[in-house]
């Protein structure tokens, strides 16, 4: 999908107008239509002005997507998925679960080079689990910052900041 229909998008599940978005960042409103068009090429180093402007999780991760070529854990809304706090809790503890179980049947105490076939094959199960797991607790807390009105952006960033300090993240000019 273009870069200017995402902006739209995510404009819209924020119930912003054009004149509104562009008061949050350092464009025109002119721009911000020319851009959701796609009369104008959106230039990369501009999407964290999108980002923090729109504070979308979903326009973030697509951008994500984007930029990765592909390579990032999507939103979750196949039809399968019942976007209902409830159910997302349910999903996310389900999937949560299931990757916990795979982890405790990992023996580490054996080193990789000499781990047998069918050990490396679970491993490769696991990291999918643990992906999986990843993708149903992410879509939940998008959700929860959505319906809650909570800055998905500065859960992130708060976030960051207590991993950081608690030695889980390096520091770096974020």
């Amino acid at each position: 999908m273009a870069i200017g229909n995402l902006i739209q998008e995510a404009r819209e599940r924020k119930q912003l107008t054009q004149e509104e978005l562009a008061e949050r960042i350092p464009f025109t409103r002119g721009s911000v239509s020319h851009f959701e068009r796609g009369s104008r090429e959106l230039n990369r180093d501009d999407y964290a002005i999108f980002c923090e402007g729109l504070d979308d999780a979903r326009f973030t991760l697509e951008l994500h997507r984007a930029s990765t070529g592909g390579v990032y854990i999507p939103y979750l809304d196949g039809p399968k998925v019942d976007h209902h706090p409830a159910s997302l809790t349910y999903l996310a503890r389900k999937e949560l679960k299931e990757a916990k179980e795979h982890i405790t049947k990992i023996n580490f105490s054996k080193p990789i080079s000499v781990m047998e076939e069918f050990e490396l094959n679970h491993i490769e199960r696991t990291v999918q689990e643990l992906l999986d797991a990843q993708a149903a607790a992410q879509t939940l807390v998008i959700n929860l910052c959505s319906h809650l009105e909570i800055s998905f952006n500065d859960q992130v960033k708060r976030w960051i900041g207590s991993r950081t300090a608690t030695g889980h993240i390096s520091r770096r000019n974020l």
